[in-house]
Order: structure tokens, then sequence, then C-alpha cells
């Protein structure tokens, strides 16, 4: 009896560490996903065309909010992936209506994702695995980006399979002084990445900065790891957005391929670290708020307008 006993906890041991092993997978092909697909490769595509790709926020927002109206929330990522996956077989050439689906789609799954958020070191190692990957695969042409389409689809796909719903737990609330200073990170981030991203000091699509941005990603992670109950995070982040928004400006392209980096890692730590242990219903907020502010970031650096 008792070995048997032994034996079904070791089979329990070995399927909550499965379904954690999938859930990083799962979040890590999501968020490079979105990185390499959705915010440059679809953008560059359509050559930043607003009258083209307002559908995407458009449909994310609608993602966002349909999950009031769902139950089975797990079953729904997979129906939701499998119809993604699907899309990307056509990858880049979309219409005004997939656009929208693949919108929808992201805005339905991002908060699912971070609800299932358990530790800080889940947040640590799903960030290095997107960070790194995308670093090292974001020189690729948008056009000739399919093949990762799909596989992170796929792979996103598949782990869905094996990811099980998280146990109750005790939430917690977001102060609105957070999510203000959340709120201004996305949009400095936003506006700054978008901006640099259509100017000829584009650190991310010059192959010399690849492996510098790579390890100060993950500085940034680590800072963010170690400094994440410092008193003064928000002050740090604002003052290191400032010197890359300098360092931008007066072409420092090395230093600034250190810097923010740094910044990008440390505050999106910081922001999942607030969002765990969330209700669905601050989630669904909060996930407006990281929507509207992408937003009000493309919408600047397409005007040609920076915040400094």
């Amino acid at each position: 009896m008792q070995r048997y006993i032994e034996y079904k906890r070791e089979l329990i041991i070995d399927s909550i560490n499965i379904a954690n092993l999938a859930y990083i997978i799962l979040f890590f092909a999501e968020t490079s996903y979105y990185l390499l697909i959705l915010q440059t490769g679809i953008i560059e595509h359509f050559h930043s065309n607003l009258s083209k790709i307002w559908m995407i926020p458009f449909g994310g927002i609608l993602g966002i909010l349909s999950i009031y109206m769902i139950k089975n929330r797990l079953d729904i990522i997979t129906i939701a992936l499998s119809i993604q996956t699907l899309i990307m077989f056509y990858y880049p050439y979309f219409n005004g209506l997939t656009l929208f689906i693949l919108g929808f789609l992201s805005g339905l799954i991002a908060p699912y994702l971070i609800y299932q958020l358990k530790s800080l070191e889940q947040v640590i190692t799903i960030l290095a695995l997107a960070y790194i990957f995308g670093t090292f695969s974001i020189n690729i042409p948008a056009d000739n980006r399919g093949y990762i389409a799909i596989f992170l689809s796929i792979l996103a796909l598949l782990s869905s399979y094996f990811t099980s719903p998280i146990e109750k737990r005790v939430f917690k609330t977001i102060s609105i002084k957070n999510y203000i200073n959340i709120f201004i990170w996305l949009v400095l981030d936003a506006t700054l990445f978008e901006t640099l991203s259509r100017s000829s000091y584009h650190i991310w699509a010059n192959s010399r900065f690849t492996l510098i941005i790579a390890i100060f990603h993950t500085i940034g992670l680590y800072l963010g790891y170690r400094l994440s109950n410092y008193r003064y995070t928000n002050r740090v982040i604002i003052g290191l957005f400032i010197l890359s928004y300098l360092l931008f400006i007066f072409k420092f392209s090395y230093l600034l391929a250190m810097i923010y980096p740094i910044v990008i890692s440390y505050y999106n730590v910081i922001i999942l670290k607030y969002f765990m242990n969330l209700t669905f219903g601050y989630l669904v907020l909060v996930s407006l708020g990281l929507w509207g502010s992408a937003g009000i970031g493309l919408f600047i650096a397409l005007c040609h307008y920076n915040l400094i």
C-alpha cells in the first residue's frame, strides 16, 4: 500500500512538472510570436499603414472583453491556437478580416497566460527564452518569417494540450499608482521601439549588436529579479528610459544596445510580478491598458513625434 501511495505521488509530481514545462513553452512561444510576428513582422509587411493594421488592436480589445463570456478558458485557448496556426500558413498575406482575427486571438490568449503565472522564476525563464530567441531572429526580413510563425504557433498549440488549470489561490489587486506607472513605461517603450525601428539606427536590425542586446536583456532580467521589491523601482525605470532616449537622440548606438534592453527586461519583470495573482476582472482592465499604451506608442512613432 505504501509503495502504491509513493508511486501515485511520483506520478502527480511528474504531471505537475510536465504541466509547468508545457506552460513555460506555451508562454515563450506566444511571447515570441507577438514580438516577431504581430508587433514587427505584420507591421513591417504593411509598412505601418494604419488604415490596414488598425484591425489588429481593434480585434485585440474585443478579444480581451470576450473573456467574460467564456467558461472553459483552457479549451478555448487550444481552439484559439488552432485557428492561429491555420492562419499562419498564409503569412504575411492577410486581409482586414484575418488581421482582426489575429488581434482577437492575441487579446483572448494573453490574459489567460498571465493568469497562470505562479512565480517570478517562471517570469524570468519565459522572458529570457523569448528575448534571446527574438533577438537572434528579428534580423530575418519580415516577409520571410512565415516558417517562424508556423513553428511558434504549432509549438504553442502542442504545449497547450499539456497545461493544466491553476489551483485556487489568494488574489491580489493592483494600485492605481502602479497601474499608471506601468502605462507610462509601456508608452515610453512602444514609442522608442517603434521610432527606432523606423530609423537608420535600428539596433535590433544590425547584426553587430545582436549578441550585445541578448546579453544585456539577460542582465536586465537579473536586475528585475533581484530588485523586484526595490522601493524606487519607478524612478530607476524612468531614469533608464530617459537615458535610452538620449542615447538614441545623440546616436550612441553601442550604449543604446546596452541600456535599452536592460530597461525593457527590467520593467517587464516588474509588470508581470504586479500582474501575478490578479483576478480575471483586473487582468481584463490591465490588458486593455497594455493594448492602449502600445497603440499610443505606435501612433506617436508614426507621427514622427517623440515624448522628449
